[in-house]
């Protein structure tokens, strides 16, 4: 196969911004000229996790890892180096048609490639029919008159499905796909028969795309009397609607820009309410709003406000969502609709305008809403009704962790029912030990791989990531290095790191040239290897100062001979042992040895 040409990796390299990148996944605070958080490969509770955005690198100094953008995404996402360059390529909006890598892939790798290209074809086909063919009128037509613009479909990539049995199949087909692959891919059936068929024929279909804008999976509505209304994307390696959002690879620039999302119920709710002037709007899919949900918000955006159907179920779909939250950094709104009203209803009715001014006059603190929710059917003037909704208040108050909110609505109680303060801050229910702990929730970072805290290492592993970083600052250091220690690393990735710059570094570079030449060099060296990525990526961001003098140098080099001497003094041990002929033979080899140890305790 062919190489990925290094300038395609270097564009997508420089069009990933590595903070955007990892601050998805993990809560990054500045300190200093780099960010920290809590490492996502490896469980701790204090933050070891650094990125440096000027060296486009991160390192956990807890567990080891470490790396680039590239790397970054093959560890958590378990993706080949090809399909990293394809995902990140995606995110930028760098074409990268045809681009393959040199590496073998597994049957799985192979797998998800496949229906990525198919799902990214698939969308595409949809898209075109519902904007340019007869096929497709019906379906327009629907849109049209739920009054969504040809830029807003164009923008989420809606399509049509044709109200054929085959289309589908017979394309995908025509490409190559393995359809039984298709159909673990959620795109199209089969019937216990064997006989494969469209999943979303007759549908208007909605693009369902990963954070990074990868389309994984398609919801299907009806637009007519066929059953049921939606069809969507079930669970594949892909496809996981615990984890997705529709509309948040639309949405994200915007909601890191004003740290805040609206959360809406449907796809088209999405659609109209970003249509309306608020962008920064997502959905989850057909399912409950999730932990998974709230911590990929939760690192983007401060603010939430929920705005779900106005109808009872919509009700208790927001209080569940706000009992997920509570325990999260996150400050939440809601904005209450009127009854049997949802998002879409509300901007058609009223129009753009009026739905902004809402926007901005109408949300409600938690507190609030809880308050007009819990009063609802009750009559507030029979004893124990009013007991009741007072408890259920004092226990809500309970799980804010803003002081002065809940001060305000102890003293609203007391005002209103007349009960002295002292007595209802008696009864506030103190938190549990999981809410103790507001941020822990979110902060924690589920680990991605578990990996073990790095142990005390040894005098000459610390020797040689040192000579390595010095070698990374000239020429001169690198043929220091070579004429007196050449390829004798003990670590074997620092073996081939230093083999690397020897063979970059002529005898006659120049520090302009090696400046302009070997970290780039090593980075494209290192782009492919996760294990070398993760070593480099540690070296390069260690602490000490940028030179060192010759003297030091050679102190680390003598470490590292030391140690490959006592190597081979264990190693002559043990062969005594095995291979001596005689106690004569023996006290030879003995007495060599310990002339040995003493010259190496005097240097």
């Amino acid at each position: 196969m062919p190489r990925i040409p290094d300038e395609v990796i270097a564009e997508v390299k420089q069009a990933t911004d590595i903070v955007e990148l990892i601050g998805e996944r993990v809560e990054l605070k500045k300190q200093g000229h780099r960010l920290v958080g809590l490492c996502p490969f490896h469980s701790e509770n204090s933050p070891s996790f650094s990125v440096s955005p000027e060296k486009g690198m991160y390192h956990c100094f807890g567990c080891g890892a470490g790396g680039n953008v590239f790397t970054f995404v093959m560890e958590t996402e378990g993706l080949s180096f090809p399909e990293t360059v394809e995902r990140l390529a995606t995110r930028a909006s760098i074409s990268v048609d045809g681009i393959q890598g040199d590496e073998e892939l597994t049957r799985e790798q192979v797998w998800r490639k496949q229906m990525r290209d198919a799902h990214r074809l698939v969308a595409d086909l949809y898209h075109e029919v519902l904007m340019k063919t007869e096929a497709g009128e019906v379906g327009l037509s629907y849109l049209r008159n739920r009054e969504l613009n040809e830029e807003t479909i164009a923008q989420y990539k809606i399509g049509f499905a044709p109200d054929q049995r085959r289309f589908t199949v017979e394309l995908l087909e025509r490409r190559g796909f393995d359809l039984e692959v298709m159909v673990e891919a959620g795109l199209i059936s089969k019937s216990k028969s064997g006989e494969y068929f469209d999943r979303f024929e007759g549908r208007v279909v909605f693009p369902i795309a990963d954070r990074d804008g990868t389309i994984v999976g398609f919801s299907g509505r009806a637009i007519d009397d066929r059953q049921p209304k939606y069809v969507n994307t079930a669970e594949t390696p892909l496809f996981n609607k615990s984890e997705l959002l529709f509309g948040f690879s639309q949405a994200r620039a915007l909601m890191r820009k004003k740290k805040r999302v609206f959360l809406v119920e449907g796809n088209v709710d999405v659609l109209q309410v970003a249509q309306a002037g608020t962008k920064e709007v997502v959905a989850s899919l057909g399912t409950a709003f999730s932990p998974q949900h709230a911590r990929a918000l939760s690192r983007i955006v401060e603010e939430v406000v929920i705005c779900y159907d106005g109808d009872h179920a919509g009700q208790e779909a927001t209080q569940k969502v706000i009992r997920l939250l509570e325990t999260s950094p996150l400050d939440v709104q809601v904005l209450p609709l009127p009854e049997k009203t949802d998002p879409d209803d509300y901007i058609r009715q009223h129009g753009a305008t009026h739905w902004q001014q809402f926007v901005e006059t109408e949300q409600l603190s938690v507190l609030d809403f809880m308050n007009r929710t819990l009063r609802r059917g009750k009559n507030l003037n029979r004893e124990g009704e009013r007991i009741r909704f007072i408890e259920s208040m004092l226990e809500e108050i309970g799980k804010t962790n803003d002081s002065i909110r809940r001060d305000m609505y102890v003293k609203k109680l007391s005002d209103e029912f007349e009960i002295p303060l002292e007595t209802l801050r008696s009864r506030i229910p103190r938190p549990t030990s999981s809410e103790s702990n507001p941020t822990r929730t979110v902060d924690a970072v589920e680990p991605i791989r578990k990996r073990s805290s790095k142990t005390g290492e040894p005098r000459w592993m610390k020797a040689e990531k040192y000579l390595l970083r010095a070698m990374l600052t000239g020429p001169e250091q690198v043929r220091f290095v070579r004429d007196r220690l050449g390829l004798r690393y003990q670590d074997e990735i620092h073996r081939m790191l230093g083999s690397a710059l020897y063979e970059v570094v002529s005898e006659t570079m120049t520090q302009d040239e090696f400046d302009q030449v070997t970290l780039p060099f090593m980075e494209r060296y290192c782009d492919q290897r996760p294990d070398y990525a993760m070593r480099f990526a540690e070296i390069r961001l260690m602490a000490g100062p940028d030179e060192l003098s010759e003297e030091v140098l050679d102190e680390y080099i003598r470490v590292i001979n030391s140690y490959e001497e006592q190597r081979q003094i264990e190693r002559a041990k043990r062969e005594i042992a095995q291979d001596a002929e005689s106690i004569v033979d023996q006290a030879s080899k003995l007495q060599e040895l310990i002339a040995r140890s003493r010259r190496l305790r005097e240097r």
